[in-house]
């Protein structure tokens, strides 16, 4: 029963995201990304702060004395980490690669969670673990060498090509760390912890950290009136919030606990093939053969690095 719980939330998470990434690199296409990601977290954390009081049946002010130090530590450092740095980078090169390639780049979050994991978690590393993250790689890289996507992504004119593959990157790293981090903290707080109130947290913790690093920098009040009272920049952001730091992040979180952690990342990174879909058959994008083996080897190197321990 609890497997097939995981399945259906790992199910979820995955259209959740597809739908989320699309929300998003709309909405980073309009607006300034880091006021996309900043409004969103706190979109976000207001609206989980109200979901986790009733399904927790106490008030939004007693959630934040509900829980351990360790549990702000790890929980929080894993919203830093994922949400506030990680999706500051998955933005920029949402505004720059569009969601379906900067998708692709999510193959490299396994890698980086399983070498945090090796140190963090004690999970194992070995040659075929090895193997897959390089075929990952190298898919990624067959995406990276084409001049088809080169040429599209000049064409639209919102950054160079390079600058987009860096932040793609880096927001997969931060993210495959974060992801461990925020295990690290169910390890702490035990298999039974509210994956809903683990998200609060980081979203908590998230927010924080993103408006005070903001507010160095320019008035927070002007952007956040900026974007939520026009109708064309809202729209996506509401969108994208609602199926990605809320249903996606939580049903991830609850799928993690219920599957083999190998399973759920399996099905997770099926998340390029999907938009891969999305925008032939809903957006009628024509896309080049290379970028279809770079998607098919990426997730082939996923594949045997989650299952490295199997083989």
């Amino acid at each position: 029963m609890e497997v097939n719980i995981g399945y259906l939330a790992a199910l979820i998470t995955l259209i959740s995201w597809t739908i989320a990434t699309l929300s998003f690199a709309n909405a980073s296409k309009i607006s300034n990304p880091a006021s996309v990601n900043r409004v969103r977290l706190l979109y976000a954390f207001i609206a989980l702060s109200f979901l986790v009081s009733i399904s927790q049946g106490i008030s939004p002010i007693i959630l934040f004395s509900q829980i351990s130090w360790q549990q702000y530590f790890w929980f929080g450092i894993s919203g830093f980490i994922g949400l506030t740095l990680g999706d500051f980078f998955a933005f920029n090169a949402y505004r720059i690669l569009g969601g379906r390639r900067t998708s692709l780049f999510g193959c490299f979050a396994p890698g980086a969670a399983l070498f945090a994991g090796f140190f963090l978690l004690n999970e194992t590393l070995n040659l075929i673990g090895i193997g897959g993250i390089i075929l990952a790689i190298l898919g990624v890289l067959l995406l990276i060498l084409s001049r088809t996507e080169q040429q599209d992504v000049s064409a639209e004119g919102m950054g160079s090509f390079g600058k987009g593959v860096v932040f793609a990157s880096l927001g997969a790293i931060c993210q495959g760390v974060g992801l461990v981090l925020a295990k690290k903290g169910f390890q702490v707080s035990g298999p039974n912890f509210n994956p809903m109130y683990a998200t609060w947290v980081r979203m908590f913790i998230a927010s924080l950290t993103v408006y005070i690093i903001g507010a160095t920098k320019l008035n927070v009040w002007t952007e956040l009136k900026l974007i939520t009272l026009q109708g064309n920049r809202v729209k996506p952001v509401l969108l994208g919030t609602f199926f990605g730091p809320i249903i996606g992040v939580t049903f991830s979180l609850l799928a993690a606990t219920k599957l083999e952690v190998s399973v759920a990342q399996t099905l997770f990174s099926l998340l390029p093939a999907l938009l891969f879909f999305v925008s032939v058959v809903f957006y009628k994008e024509k896309i080049s053969l290379q970028s279809f083996l770079a998607v098919g080897i990426s997730i082939l190197g996923v594949l045997l690095l989650v299952w490295r321990n199997k083989f």
